[in-house]
């Protein structure tokens, strides 16, 4: 029962990325709206001299949502007093450092950031018996306590690895290791928790039902202190009240419920509407993923995707990861299109407006041009720090429309691998399939993903806030004020887009190439890229 004791519930919700914070309020009756919007950006850094380094500043992320909320009162004209509560969806496996007063000892080693190479092959790749090039027992009992591994140096535990290793007289003063939200909460409360699905991402979390919680045994076995871990709450808990400073620098009262939250990767499928058992999603902001909701663990170590723990009780999103999705296009337009970003500045309009024209003028397949969307590395199927982008088969019969095409393409490709694995573990993908994230916004990508996948693909109508509203849901879960299968009901959604079948042929054709480039180019990229 939809309970708002008759007036709309008024939610803040930080949908917190790698690119920017966007600061939104949402308010929840008999329909989800969003009211007002704001968006603070900022960058990444990419340290000299850390090969696959990458890193933020913690406070960029707490300054955004203290502009981002005064923001969006103003913008709304809403007195403070009038918020209910105040959420979270953030970017994940950020590796961030504390000492006891919550200030950070480092920069956090964002989600992309792969320094930890060395310490990843002394934690994984030791011993005479493997799998797929893993220590048998080790990898073993990761997945039969955790649900999967850590298969890959972007992986927090290597990253405390690194820490330790590598700031020795920091290491000394370490209180937490925490991840974004993390912080982020600690901001608002004081109190160092995190959530069960940002807890999975670091591979020491016992998620088997009935468990939940930090795993004394492979926190030795890793050489992580238990200690540094911060305690455990559910994505629907109040974290506590809103304390006063940080309420006079948000612009609100002091006492406001904190809601817990959840990383991205939860708040988007609940977001997305894609929150009963084997409902299927696909995520294409500057990373992407696909998400199936699935009712037990289920692992796949050898295209690399498993299952994390959901805001749903009794519940996991299994979910196979892309390093750069929409990033890719965000580089193109950086690098590609000085003229469209001029001619959209002097329209008023975005310049991703003018690259969709572009694209949709190169036909499906884009004159023969395939483009390879691992320009920081890979993720699902094949975990690869050293891989990196391509465009392959270019010819001088190519021009910039067909690259933009290829860039789409490419990405819509990338996931029907994903998929691939999914079939593979006998993880249902239900159609249609539910589409999410700055993709999503674009007709053209979700004709091009329904083509590619051959599957029928439904945008949601906040297609680039939808992380923020499934954190907004989760938190009035939290206060009793609706339920997650009400929830799915009050989401926009937009026509379902359906499958070309005339062009499967093409496609078909494109994907068995860019099925095979990797595994014959991987050896290339550790050449290079080493």
């Amino acid at each position: 029962m939809i309970n708002t004791a008759n007036k709309p519930l008024l939610v803040i919700a930080h949908d917190v990325g790698t690119s920017g914070t966007k600061t939104i309020l949402i308010s929840i009756s008999d329909k989800i709206e969003i009211v007002s919007s704001h968006l603070t950006e900022y960058g990444i850094l990419y340290p000299e001299g850390i090969k696959n380094g990458a890193e933020q500043v913690a406070n960029d992320w707490w300054q955004a949502i203290c502009d981002g909320t005064k923001k969006v009162l103003e913008s709304a004209e809403i007195a403070p007093e009038s918020i209910n509560v105040i959420t979270f969806s953030t970017q994940s496996q950020c590796s961030l450092f504390v000492d006891d007063k919550g200030d950070p000892l480092d920069n956090p080693y964002i989600m992309i950031d792969g320094r930890a190479v060395k310490e990843f092959e002394a934690g994984m790749r030791d011993g005479l018996i493997k799998i797929s090039g893993y220590n048998l027992f080790k990898t073993a009992r990761y997945l039969r306590i955790t649900g999967g591994a850590p298969g890959s140096a972007k992986d927090p535990l290597w990253k405390y690895a690194w820490f330790k290793n590598n700031r020795p007289e920091q290491f000394k003063k370490l209180y937490k290791m925490l991840d974004c939200k993390d912080y982020l909460i600690f901001k608002c409360t004081g109190k160092f928790y995190c959530t069960g699905d940002s807890a999975s991402t670091v591979w020491l979390f016992d998620s088997r039902k009935g468990r939940m919680n930090w795993h004394q045994g492979l926190c030795k076995q890793a050489g992580v202190s238990i200690e540094h871990l911060p305690e455990i709450k559910l994505s629907s808990e109040i974290a506590g009240p809103l304390l006063p400073e940080a309420a006079r620098e948000m612009g609100l009262i002091p006492g406001i419920p904190v809601n817990m939250g959840g990383i991205d990767a939860t708040c988007l499928p609940v977001g997305s509407g894609a929150v009963e058992l084997n409902d299927s999603h696909i995520y294409v902001g500057t990373s992407g993923w696909v998400v199936t909701i699935v009712d037990k663990r289920i692992s796949n170590i050898q295209n690399y995707e498993g299952s994390i723990v959901s805001a749903m009780p009794g519940h996991y999103f299994f979910i196979g990861l892309e390093q750069t999705s929409g990033g890719c296009l965000a580089w193109a337009k950086d690098h590609l299109a000085d003229l469209e970003i001029a001619e959209a500045e002097r329209q008023g309009i975005s310049p991703y407006t003018l690259l969709d024209e572009m694209a949709s003028q190169s036909p499906p397949g884009a004159n023969g041009l395939i483009f390879m969307p691992w320009m920081y590395g890979n993720r699902a199927p094949r975990e690869d720090t050293r891989a990196r982008g391509d465009f392959f088969n270019l010819s001088m019969n190519n021009g910039r429309r067909d690259m933009f095409r290829a860039i789409l393409e490419g990405i819509a490709m990338h996931s029907r691998w994903i998929i691939e694995g999914f079939h593979k573990s006998r993880v249902p993908i239900t159609e249609p399939i539910r589409f999410v994230g700055g993709g999503a916004s674009s007709t053209l990508w979700c004709q091009i993903m329904a083509d590619v996948l051959q599957k029928q693909i439904q945008p949601v109508r906040y297609a680039k806030d939808s992380g923020a509203i499934g954190a907004a849901i989760i938190a009035a879960v939290g206060l009793n004020s609706i339920t997650f299968k009400e929830a799915k009901g009050l989401i926009p959604v937009l026509d379902v887009i359906q499958p070309r079948k005339e062009l499967a042929p093409i496609y078909d054709k494109h994907y068995s190439v860019f099925r095979r480039y990797y595994d014959r180019n991987k050896d290339f990229y550790k050449q290079l890229n080493d």
